[in-house]
């Protein structure tokens, strides 16, 4: 079988990972994929992978296109479309170029019905995303209690992770003499130069020495080590097509403090009993810059989020023991999962 996978695959961000991640479990299982994105050297991730960008015979290959629509242009053989999405509406011209590939394939059932209320008539497959190996319980305890958050955040309030208000729900929830602490690993490689502690101090108006921040990249092996040296997994999103960061905490038997948003992706793995559900009664508008007006995004309650940090905090013994639970529950949630079912599709 030959694909030709069209998007990004070599930079850090989400939607790269997932095609990186897919493209080498589909090359893992013998398929020959050209990939059109321009290979470097820049992350440890990409290392081994610049085979990626020989040329193959494209006879008989199909084309796999997984970046935003309006470059899904040219191709061959067979046209199939692999994208994410979040909210209730997308862009007008997003849906005629959706409408021209032969079948579409997305990470969850919530992409799926964002696509069919806004008109797209091709079928429409979903195809969960993986987890990496990598990802996996380790015995660590500390004398203080941490909350994780592991996402990009552009240092503005009303992104769409979340981010302001699991910090000013922190803050207003736990004394500074108290022993916990949040820990803020930001991902925001597409975006330098941002100063995060003035960020931080905008939204709560002082310094809290219990929230702590890194935005400097670290290989996945020393990432994985900030999910298993933490006690709890912090999530309020507004809007999520998958959530590779909530899967991979769970993966690492992880309780999860998560919006429950039925638009949202991560609800079709975050079922078990070690998930602690954010009530989201509102919704807003998504981010401008990302999301055409119209667009809706969850707005997960404040004071819902609190209490469930407090209840987190408190309990730490069972609600460790109930994260447990949650790496069966992401356990069919494989890349060679993704692969397979994608080599079944174009069979």
């Amino acid at each position: 079988m030959k694909i030709i996978w069209n998007g990004p695959i070599f930079n850090p961000t989400g939607i790269a990972t997932a095609s990186r991640e897919t493209v080498k479990a589909l090359v893992k299982l013998g398929c020959q994929v050209q990939a059109t994105d321009v290979w470097h050297d820049s992350y440890d991730f990409n290392k081994g992978l610049e085979h990626l960008n020989k040329p193959i015979n494209a006879n008989g290959a199909n084309t796999i296109f997984a970046n935003y629509p309006q470059y899904w242009t040219g191709g061959h053989g067979r046209l199939i479309g692999h994208f994410v999405h979040e909210g209730t509406r997308l862009f007008p011209d997003w849906v005629n170029y959706l409408n021209r590939v032969e079948k579409l394939w997305v990470p969850s059932n919530a992409t799926k019905n964002l696509f069919k209320w806004n008109g797209v008539l091709v079928p429409i497959e979903v195809i969960p995303h993986g987890v990496s190996e990598i990802y996996k319980p380790a015995d660590y305890k500390s004398d203080e209690f941490i909350f994780l958050s592991v996402n990009s955040w552009r240092g503005n309030k009303g992104d769409r992770k979340g981010s302001d208000l699991l910090i000013k729900a922190f803050d207003e929830e736990f004394k500074q003499n108290e022993k916990v602490k949040l820990l803020l690993k930001i991902s925001t490689f597409w975006r330098k130069g941002i100063d995060y502690g003035r960020a931080i101090y905008d939204i709560i108006g002082h310094v809290n020495k219990n929230i702590l921040w890194n935005d400097a990249y670290v290989p996945e092996k020393e990432l994985v080590k900030y999910y298993q040296k933490s006690d709890c997994f912090v999530a309020p999103t507004r809007g999520e097509a998958f959530g590779l960061t909530i899967a991979n905490a769970m993966a690492c038997g992880m309780p999860v403090i998560v919006t429950k948003d039925i638009n949202s992706g991560h609800m079709d793995y975050c079922k078990g009993k070690g998930i602690l559900f954010v009530d989201a009664p509102d919704v807003r508008q998504g981010d401008p810059t990302f999301y055409i007006e119209g667009n809706m995004l969850a707005e997960p309650d404040l004071e819902s989020l609190k209490s469930q940090m407090r209840y987190a905090f408190e309990n730490r013994d069972k609600i460790k023991e109930l994260g447990k639970l949650n790496v069966k529950e992401v356990k069919h949630l494989t890349w060679e999962n993704t692969a397979k079912k994608i080599m079944k599709l174009l069979s």
